[in-house]
């Protein structure tokens, strides 16, 4: 499971590389393959080759193709959303047009930003994550987007709900009592001072969720973006 990658071909491919190792059978994005960093190509084409890959949409996903208007991004991302529309090739661009923007298995909802709004809303705060538990069904929804990795846990017995920020190599039960938000974190632009790559691994038959960061060459993504003159300075961060 992964989110957040955001052209970034080295953090993707080790992280790829660790799933792999961790035996999944099955692929789960929580969107924006592109925007910000200077390989959108070569990661959708990465994605796409993934047998059994899940994925929705992302705002910077929208963008790229024509569906959202790049006006209310930032500086950073409306930049490199411009120059990826003319770098990105009509079959990947395709791609990203047909992404569904929520997709619901057995036990899980996966979006990009919330059920509610699955591509702007940023889940920050106790209320929305309380509003949004009724925009989905299951027992856990996995999101990205605000690229900082955090799980929300409602106890029904309690009727409120806890909020944690996710530790390296952390393993959650999640109990059947409970329902959770959980947001995967960002493989390509972490957003909570580590700058290491986010991925994990969920076992639908076990109902466990684990937490993992990778280091991966970010000077080589920096000099990438360098070379096509794109802004950088989010990936200090």
């Amino acid at each position: 499971m992964f989110s957040d990658v955001h052209s970034n071909l080295e953090a993707l491919s080790v992280v790829l590389e660790h799933l792999e190792h961790q035996g999944v059978n099955s692929y789960l994005c929580c969107g924006d393959i592109v925007g910000y960093g200077p390989n959108p190509n070569e990661c959708v084409e990465k994605v796409r080759s993934i047998k059994d890959c899940f994925v929705v949409m992302g705002n910077h996903d929208a963008a790229s193709c024509g569906l959202k208007d790049t006006a209310w991004f930032n500086k950073y991302a409306r930049a490199t959303l411009h120059w990826t529309e003319n770098v990105l090739k009509e079959e990947n661009r395709d791609y990203l047009y047909r992404l569904p923007r929520m997709i619901t298995g057995d036990n899980y909802t996966i979006v990009h930003g919330s059920p509610r709004d699955p591509l702007n809303e940023y889940l920050l705060e106790e209320k929305q994550f309380l509003e949004n538990l009724g925009y989905f069904g299951t027992q856990v929804c996995f999101i990205g987007h605000s690229h900082i990795p955090f799980v929300v846990l409602s106890q029904s017995s309690k009727g409120g709900i806890e909020i944690k920020r996710l530790r390296e190599n952390e393993t959650i039960k999640l109990l059947p009592e409970n329902r959770y938000i959980i947001n995967v974190g960002s493989v390509g632009q972490p957003r909570d001072k580590d700058p290491r790559a986010c991925c994990a691994v969920f076992n639908s038959e076990e109902t466990e969720f684990n937490f993992f960061r990778l280091e991966y060459e970010i000077n080589k993504t920096q000099e990438k973006m360098h070379e096509a003159k794109l802004l950088w300075k989010r990936y200090q961060t």
